[in-house]
């Protein structure tokens, strides 16, 4: 089951609205930032939103990956919003890299772990309690590339697979809503030499805290990317 379309428009709305309100400033802040390509986060306290609206919390809670795109364009849009407000000698530039980043969740058993998660726990979003004890350098990653068709002309856009190590599969099929079915693309830009679209990528390891353990519990660790 996935959002339909009134849902994802009454999920944008609602956080549209509470950034604005809540995170204006920050918003403001980012905007007269220089760099135009870097990533730049807004931290959402997660109580308060859901406090606001609590039918976007619900939704939240079941399809996490889903509602969080949702929350960057409706980012994206507060902050073209924002940018009416300021004065016009101001030097501001839209920025099309902005992420909301939830924190501080309800520490409930459905949302917060003290032990590192279980399959089960694959698609859900949580809080987890550990203690880093590894970091390794940040590095640039490539998390996407455009490709067109040799057939038809169509530009597309491929994202690096997360579960294989951000690698990139070739296209197997044209996905042009023309019927096309060629099966010949190229690369435009990107690769090795020069990757078009690029993110900050950083590998932590985290380790159980033996005193939320269990009696004779072995703390276990697990890498994890911020």
């Amino acid at each position: 089951m996935l959002l339909n379309p009134e849902q994802v428009a009454l999920i944008g709305q609602v956080f549209e609205s509470y950034v604005l309100e809540h995170h204006k400033n920050d918003i403001l802040n980012i905007l007269q930032e220089p760099e135009e390509d870097a990533h730049y986060p807004v931290v959402v306290n997660a109580m308060t939103l859901f406090e606001a609206n609590m039918e976007v919390g619900e939704y939240f809670n079941a399809f996490p990956s889903e509602v969080l795109a949702v929350f960057d364009n409706a980012l994206h849009r507060a902050a073209v919003s924002a940018s009416q407000s300021l004065p016009q000698q101001k030097d501001c530039k839209i920025k099309q890299n902005l992420h909301a980043r939830i924190s501080g969740l309800p520490v409930c058993p459905e949302l917060t772990r003290d032990r590192i998660p279980r399959s089960r726990d694959v698609g859900h979003f949580l809080s987890v309690t550990g203690t880093v004890i590894r970091t390794s350098a940040a590095k640039v990653l490539e998390f996407e590339r455009d490709y067109m068709c040799g057939k038809c002309r169509h530009v597309f856009s491929e994202r690096a697979d997360f579960e294989q190590f951000y690698s990139f599969a070739p296209p197997t099929r044209c996905p042009s809503e023309d019927g096309c079915a060629s099966y010949k693309f190229t690369c435009l830009g990107g690769g090795a030499s020069s990757p078009a679209a690029c993110r900050d990528y950083q590998e932590i390891k985290i380790q159980e805290q033996a005193q939320r353990l269990s009696v004779g519990s072995i703390p276990l660790c697990s890498p994890e990317v911020q």
